[in-house]
């Protein structure tokens, strides 16, 4: 049905399947994700420097008369001779050129605050990974959503297209009935407005199913003006066994991402409080200085160490301390409150699918029921034994039965893709 609509844009079949595939390659959300990934992982590897050593080259030219630098940068340039002692020489010397080309080594020895600090930023690395599975997962289940509504209105396109028929059909009849008199005008004019009635929902509808059609281009992130159409007929697929529908069973991406979440508010506790403890770290230079850049005239090196503990900063860390721990019950609360929320929406989940299975059922014998009373209805219609509100009322009883069983099938699919979202049951379409 779908296929033969008109339609001035070209047409895009199109599984579920493909559709989820595409959407784990292509869809925004999806993208962002994995960007914030690539960002904390950026992000731990610069912790590195909490361990690792710091080398840097330096080149420094300067021109002065001060007459201490002066003397200073003839002895680093190894270029003293007896003369430089002479006092008129040493008091007002001429201007001097130096050029020092110095290479540094930095070496992190003891900082107890930077490796929980460190470790912190490996849970968020974490946590960032469970949230783009999390962010995957759910751009799958918005396209199974869109992708059902998608199949919804095409079958609903089809059952007024099939209504419009038989009303057009009963409208030509009463037409010719209302001209043998054998009805009034009444009864005619009401098979005239079944007709409008149902043009009216079929506008409607098309007007939704092209709202559906746009944003299940943007989940899949198509910029060409497609069409597109379900090669997947809108059915009650495959579900989940009954012992993985388990409330208690809530360990998804989400929630071990705020697990990640809440270790890295424990670690960042532990670092705020070592910051009262004392920090070591080695330190060396070698350089050489000379009248022309990166000369090599006169060579020197040091070699050191640092001990520095923070006494007071002006209560800084204790601050700190104060913020970190309230951070960690924060984040402690949210865990918790996912944990709880997941486990409700379990059941209600499940609630709506035993409900929608229960509503199939029903739909299914009303569209029975209605389809044999219209057919008996119109039988005695075409034999002038039956009123032309009767006939209609019948039409249109089935044509909700129709409708009630299509909201029943989407309803079973979308709460079990709820389902599958929650526990992570991801199932091959």
């Amino acid at each position: 049905m779908a296929q033969d609509m008109p339609s001035e844009k070209p047409q895009l079949s199109l599984s579920l399947q493909e559709a989820v595939e595409r959407a784990r390659e292509q869809n925004f959300d999806v993208g962002q994700a994995e960007y914030d990934v690539e960002k904390m992982r950026g992000q731990y590897r610069q912790t590195n420097a909490a361990f690792l050593p710091q080398l840097s080259i330096e080149e420094t030219g300067v021109s002065t008369n001060d007459p201490l630098n002066v003397f200073g940068f003839r002895l680093k340039q190894e270029a003293v001779t007896q003369a430089d002692f002479n006092p008129s020489r040493l008091n007002d010397p001429d201007a001097y050129d130096n050029f020092t080309t110095k290479f540094e080594l930095r070496q992190p020895l003891l900082n107890t605050d930077l490796f929980f600090e460190r470790s912190a930023v490996k849970k968020q690395l974490e946590a960032t990974k469970e949230k783009l599975k999390g962010t995957l997962d759910y751009a799958r289940y918005q396209v199974k959503d869109t992708y059902y509504q998608l199949q919804l209105m095409y079958n609903r396109l089809s059952v007024i297209g099939l209504s419009l028929e038989t009303a057009k059909e009963n409208e030509r009849q009463a037409k010719n009935l209302y001209e043998q008199e054998m009805i009034n005008k009444a009864d005619y004019l009401a098979a005239n407005v079944r007709v409008l009635e149902l043009e009216s929902q079929q506008s409607k509808v098309e007007d939704q199913l092209q709202a559906v059609q746009d944003n299940l281009r943007y989940l899949l992130n198509m910029d060409e003006e497609v069409t597109i159409v379900p090669t997947d007929s809108l059915q009650v697929r495959p579900g989940l066994s009954d012992d993985l529908i388990d409330p208690a069973n809530v360990a998804n991406a989400e929630v071990r991402a705020m697990e990640h979440r809440l270790s890295a508010a424990r670690q960042m506790l532990k670092a705020s409080k070592f910051n009262f403890v004392p920090s070591i770290n080695l330190f060396g230079s070698y350089e050489f200085n000379d009248e022309v850049p990166f000369g090599t005239q006169g060579n020197s090196y040091m070699i050191g160490a640092t001990l520095k503990w923070n006494l007071f900063s002006g209560f800084s860390n204790m601050g700190k301390v104060m913020e970190s721990k309230a951070e960690l019950k924060q984040a402690k609360l949210a865990y918790e409150s996912k944990v709880f929320r997941n486990k409700l929406d379990i059941q209600q989940a499940r609630r709506s699918l035993d409900q929608a299975r229960k509503q199939l059922r029903f739909a299914e014998s009303s569209v029975e029921q209605a389809a044999e009373d219209y057919r008996i209805r119109n039988n005695r219609y075409e034999q002038g034994m039956e009123k032309t509100t009767d006939l209609l009322s019948a039409e249109t009883k089935l044509q909700e039965a129709k409708f009630q069983r299509l909201n029943a099938l989407y309803q079973y699919n979308i709460s079990m893709a709820t389902l599958e979202l929650l526990l992570e049951q991801e199932r091959v379409y």
